[in-house]
């Protein structure tokens, strides 16, 4: 891959937990909550952190110390630095193997792109920032199987501006609590210059698999739906994003957060969840849509519109599973409106409506979140994919408290949602009980969005 010629690499290289730290031959086999996600494309995430100092300056006092205490996070989160094992003709289930040597792959790089134009809200292209997120090794073939890469790093210095440390995983490593649990991990122990902090807090990843109870057969259902599907040898280049692509975060201010809670309230039309990740995610798909139908698109009168998301359940299993648990743990939550409605006087009022009765169905009954979960592929398939609409990321991860000594990140985003469509959730930097959303879409739709975004929370 040509690299873009505002990016220079200035080094490439493999950084393994310290020698003798991590007991060699661990393998770890993929349980019903991972199988959904193992042909899921990379996610990829950036943090983009201020620091004023010089390249010169960076990679002899910055960088040493990132590759020092990266080491020592593998030493506990050694699962990240192993590969997924796709064995011919399925002739085994897939599993997640660690073994003495494995590593994972570190870019560190130089921009001269502007950074406060990759930290603001406003719209930018969101090709440029492709740059700044590692690509996964390429997949080796071994003797009976495929080995999959599952985690790369890049750190991107911006001489005198900042720092962007991307991020690019396979999701059926482990989702989003995972993930920011290693990261978290990652920027404490550099931060402290050393694991004991780490080590005190009782944040210790947790991989027993044997905790996930099947009792129903999941694995075997789902692995009869997504195991026909091979891996390729080689790199796997992303599909071509279109040109007029951009990127904008948009602000959900506590202000709007109350007004919309209180407007749900008041039509007295639902009795379930009624949450800050409620109502956000409701006004945003209702926005999305009538978009969707300004910017030109046909919009038929009884068409469904879908959202879907991820819902943590580790402490809703028997027994439950820590909270630390390194894997997926996630329940689907699908609402379904029709075009029509979504788009109508009281749009917004129906999305929170199935949005909340979603999670309630899901997280508010122990004894039924797995109801019907021998269907949650099948189901997800039958869907017309067009008019499906994901969440990812969450306010929970506090992804802004995030600290590698630098303070706290100027900006995040999930570069993700260009291939996916999805709308990227996080709290908010600045206002406390308020939440970020990131959307990529062509520009003159993304136009006819802010417009209407803006309309809707005027005034307040």
């Amino acid at each position: 891959m040509p690299v873009p010629k505002m990016l220079h690499v200035l080094e490439q290289c493999r950084v393994a937990p310290p020698p003798g730290t991590v007991v060699a031959g661990n393998s770890y086999p993929l349980t019903f909550f991972d199988l959904p996600w193992l042909h899921f494309p990379p996610m990829c995430h950036l943090i983009f952190y201020e620091f004023p100092c010089s390249t010169t300056h960076i990679m002899k006092n910055t960088v040493p110390s990132l590759k020092h205490s990266l080491s020592l996070t593998l030493k506990h989160f050694f699962l990240t630095c192993g590969n997924l094992i796709y064995y011919d003709l399925n002739s085994s289930e897939p599993k997640i193997r660690f073994k003495e040597g494995d590593s994972i792959s570190l870019v560190i790089a130089e921009s001269n792109a502007d950074f406060m134009e990759f930290t603001g809200n406003h719209a930018r292209i969101a090709g440029e920032f492709h740059s700044l997120a590692p690509r996964l090794p390429p997949n080796l073939k071994s003797l009976d199987a495929i080995e999959c890469p599952l985690l790369a790093v890049q750190v991107t210095i911006f001489p005198d501006k900042g720092i962007c440390i991307g991020f690019s995983l396979r999701h059926v490593m482990g989702d989003g609590n995972a993930t920011c649990q290693f990261i978290r991990a990652w920027a404490s122990i550099m931060k402290s210059n050393g694991d004991a902090s780490f080590l005190a807090s009782g944040s210790i990843p947790f991989y027993d698999r044997t905790l996930i109870k099947d009792s129903i057969g999941l694995f075997n259902i789902f692995w009869d739906q997504v195991g026909k599907i091979g891996f390729e040898v080689g790199s796997q280049a992303p599909p071509p994003l279109p040109s007029d692509l951009v990127r904008s975060t948009f602000i959900v201010g506590p202000a709007h957060v109350q007004y919309l809670k209180e407007t749900v309230v008041a039509q007295g039309r639902t009795k379930s969840h009624v949450s800050t990740f409620t109502v956000t995610c409701a006004y945003v798909w209702m926005c999305m849509i009538k978009a969707r139908s300004k910017f030109g698109e046909q919009i038929g009168k009884d068409e469904m519109e879908y959202l879907i998301f991820g819902a943590d359940c580790r402490t809703l299993l028997d027994p439950p599973v820590p909270v630390t648990y390194f894997g997926n743990c996630l329940v689907p939550c699908l609402s379904s409106v029709r075009s029509e409605e979504l788009i109508g006087e009281n749009g917004f009022i129906v999305a929170a409506k199935a949005i909340g009765e979603s999670i309630q169905k899901r997280l508010k009954n122990k004894d039924e979140f797995l109801k019907d979960a021998d269907k949650w592929i099948s189901d997800i398939e039958k869907l017309d994919h067009k008019r499906i609409v994901g969440v990812t990321g969450s306010p929970k991860f506090t992804v802004y408290d995030i600290d590698f000594g630098w303070g706290k990140p100027k900006k995040t985003d999930f570069i993700s949602i260009d291939f996916t469509g999805s709308i990227g959730v996080a709290e908010s930097k600045d206002a406390k009980g308020g939440l970020e959303v990131g959307l990529s879409f062509p520009k003159p739709k993304m136009d006819a969005f802010q417009v209407i975004f803006a309309e809707g929370l005027e005034g307040l």
